[in-house]
């Protein structure tokens, strides 16, 4: 009986088998939008096509007469629904005599690359829905009060500021997204930059440039000409299947094959009054 011999590319492989952890760490380092949205994951059970996320009005507060009975009210609830239609998948082959012979570990390198493609992957989703803001009562779709150039203002940011407020929304727990070219705007509004100095105990946000009026300022390219200014609560996403690695040989092609993929959902709520656009005319 011959020999079984067990070599790099074995033990390479082997290795791999321990990566996925890494790969979640590495996601979650990548992304700047995941913590900043509402995660129902743990509703994502086996079996689940889709998540329903309840929501309903209040209470209005009324004067008691004398004399006089008072009326009970009715909330009443709706809800949101996250679809889990979002299957998003990198592969790649690498061929024996490449991995071989290739100075770098090019197997771990291609994974990180590929991890880090599907992190940006996951942060777009978030915008796009992020984007989805309430276009009629009430409108957060806006435009920016600069016509002429479209430069990112201090009224812009206001009026943003604004908008949620008149929502009941708290604007010390909302971010405000921008893209590398509004970022030198922001720069230049005296209000942010002669703001106190910014640190604390707690742990930035990735991205994270600073606060104006208690809204975290966020740089990401996923916001091209666009800023968008929202609450946690704004958005939420639901991961069914967190990114798996998978191998297989291709024997047709001496080479591995590798995939990286995830299921996932993302989905505004409420009527997208929770998020507020601001784009170019």
């Amino acid at each position: 009986m011959a020999d079984a011999l067990f070599g790099v590319t074995e033990s390479s492989a082997a290795a791999l088998s321990n990566v996925s952890n890494l790969i979640q760490k590495f996601l979650i380092q990548e992304s700047k939008l995941l913590p900043l949205v509402t995660d129902y994951s743990y509703l994502a059970t086996k079996g689940t096509n889709s998540i329903k996320v309840p929501r309903s009005g209040g209470f209005t507060v009324g004067d008691k007469s004398e004399n006089t009975s008072v009326d009970s009210q009715i909330v009443t609830y709706a809800s949101d629904t996250i679809t889990l239609d979002q299957h998003r998948v990198i592969q790649f082959l690498i061929e024996k005599i490449a991995n071989k012979q290739a100075v770098p570990a090019i197997v771990e390198d291609q994974i990180m690359k590929a991890t880090k493609a599907l992190a940006l992957d996951m942060d777009n989703k978030i915008k796009t829905e992020l984007a989805l803001a309430s276009a009629s009562a009430p409108d957060h779709e806006i435009k920016f009060n600069d016509t002429s150039n479209n430069d990112l203002e201090l009224v812009d940011v206001l009026e943003a500021r604004r908008l949620l407020m008149v929502q009941n929304i708290d604007p010390r727990e909302c971010y405000m997204g921008i893209g590398p070219d509004k970022e030198k705007d922001m720069l230049a509004i005296s209000d942010f930059i002669h703001a106190e100095k910014y640190g604390s105990s707690e742990g930035l946000v990735n991205g994270e440039i600073g606060k104006l009026f208690g809204m975290k300022v966020v740089v990401s390219n996923v916001f091209s000409a666009e800023v968008v200014t929202w609450h946690p609560s704004a958005v939420g996403y639901a991961v069914q299947q967190p990114t798996e690695l998978d191998m297989d040989k291709d024997l047709s092609n001496l080479a591995m094959r590798y995939s990286l993929d995830y299921i996932a959902g993302f989905e505004v709520l409420d009527g997208g009054k929770r998020t507020v656009h601001t784009t170019e005319t």
